[in-house]
């Protein structure tokens, strides 16, 4: 059960890396609708 839930842990935390990463790079969904909200003011 322990390693388990370790294992877990760390592909979730891997995720969450890879998605920071995309968004800190500029090209994440935060990142577009954040240009696509300045394109239409």
């Amino acid at each position: 059960m322990k390693f388990f839930f370790s294992t877990k842990v760390k592909k979730i935390l891997l995720i969450a890396l890879i998605v920071l990463v995309i968004e800190f790079s500029g090209h994440g969904i935060f990142a577009s609708l954040m240009r696509f909200l300045n394109s239409l003011s």
